[in-house]
């Protein structure tokens, strides 16, 4: 990993997430690109993983701004100021619609229907017990978080048994993993694994990886029932890659945040707002009680912004390192079987076609062929998920599971038509 830097073969740093204003064009943080979604005339807020971004070259105009650029340059600190000052407010009031609302069809909540069966367990929150102070809960979390370090990136992970399965992010892992480089695993006393990767869920943005290890201290899984806004949480990771087993403080701040995870699709999280930072990323946010409620996976990081943090939910969590484990993927995904793209509102007017998603071929046997869809056809909804294209199709068709039925909208060249459609499993990822 170290060469790979020193040597300037991998210009990258640390994939991590921030949120940022939606009218920005960069995010506040140089390793990582974020989108935001429009939500009933409101942004929603949403980040992505950073995934090769080239440079912009700043020095291509330089010396050559003149008064007028001047000026223009001024007048946007003042209202970049007015913003900080008042808009604020604006941006901190992302949140406030109500938990569980309905999303844009764009932006789908990506929780998959997983089975929780598996070795992985989640139990409840001690209603009786005193709770545990920080210090134990060091003593007890330092055993159960690894170190995970590989090519370009640096990140925390969580012990989920004792013969070496470890949890992580997946943008933790994503470019060795693509690009076929080793992956570490450094525990508390010192030692160092390779891990081999057992499966990846982009949707969630997890990954669990397996180390040749025995008598792990394995974390224990809360499963949130009586867990509340207001309670004391504790983050424990590898912030910076370089400050292993940090334990940071703060307080549960809010349930059901909808962040975009993936291509098209939103990850439910919490909020929280224990410290956190490049690093954290995969690293387990503790109850009072010494139990693991969530893997911390984004922080919104913006001037005069702090204290925003946000985690996957153990229960989920658990739910898909039990597919990854048992089965090497999450199951029951929906499958339409075609191969998509876009037909954009230029190219539709020019070609006099209907905007959605071309079907450029259909599989043999698939549950496009059987609804009766045919290579030429535009999809131009899913149910009342309108569709302009082919990434809207894709992020319509994670609403649903293997086995449902939707009805396709479809444009076939004068004709429109609506098919029924019940969708088949998705094949497992290629590896």
């Amino acid at each position: 990993m170290n060469d790979d830097r020193e040597n300037g073969s991998f210009d990258q740093e640390d994939a991590e997430y921030h949120l940022v204003r939606p009218e920005r064009e960069r995010s506040a943080y140089s390793d990582a690109y974020y989108r935001s979604a429009p939500q009933d005339g409101r942004p929603d807020y949403g980040y992505n993983p950073a995934r090769y971004y080239g440079r912009k070259d700043a020095s291509r105009h330089r010396g050559q701004i003149g008064m007028r650029a001047i000026l223009i340059l001024a007048l946007v600190c003042v209202l970049a100021a007015g913003a900080l000052g008042i808009g604020g407010l604006y941006l901190l009031g992302w949140g406030r619609s109500a938990p569980n609302s309905a999303l844009p069809d764009f932006y789908v909540q990506a929780r998959l229907p997983q089975e929780t069966a598996g070795p992985i367990l989640t139990v409840p929150q001690p209603t009786g017990d005193a709770p545990m102070s920080g210090e134990d809960i060091y003593v007890m979390a330092c055993p159960q978080v690894v170190c995970v370090s590989c090519y370009g990136s640096d990140g925390s992970g969580i012990v989920l048994s004792a013969d070496g399965y470890i949890l992580t992010n997946y943008h933790v892992i994503e470019n060795a993993y693509l690009w076929g480089r080793t992956i570490s695993v450094v525990t508390c006393d010192g030692v160092s694994y390779t891990a081999q990767v057992t499966g990846t869920e982009t949707d969630s943005d997890l990954a669990v990886l397996k180390i040749d290890a025995e008598d792990l201290s394995a974390a224990e899984f809360c499963d949130l029932e009586d867990v509340s806004v207001g309670q004391q949480v504790y983050a424990v990771g590898d912030p910076l890659g370089a400050l292993d087993y940090t334990m940071t403080r703060g307080t549960l701040s809010a349930m059901d945040r909808q962040i975009a995870a993936g291509e098209n699709a939103t990850a439910n999280m919490f909020q929280f707002d224990a410290a956190v930072n490049r690093g954290n990323s995969g690293g387990p946010v503790y109850n009072a009680y010494g139990q693991v409620i969530g893997v911390v996976t984004a922080k919104y990081s913006a001037s005069g912004i702090e204290g925003l943090g946000f985690a996957i939910p153990a229960p989920d969590a658990c739910a898909i390192a039990n597919e990854l484990i048992t089965k090497g993927y999450v199951s029951g995904k929906a499958y339409l079987g075609i191969t998509p793209d876009s037909v954009s509102p230029a190219v539709a007017r020019y070609f006099h076609m209907t905007p959605g998603a071309f079907v450029k071929a259909v599989e043999p046997g698939s549950a496009a062929e059987t609804a009766g869809l045919l290579p030429g056809d535009v999809i131009t909804a899913v149910d009342e998920a309108h569709v302009d294209g082919a990434d809207q199709l894709v992020a319509a068709l994670k609403r649903y599971k293997a086995g449902q039925t939707a009805q396709l909208s479809v444009s076939r060249g004068q004709q429109t038509l609506t098919l029924s459609v019940t969708f088949d499993e998705a094949p497992p990822p290629a590896q």
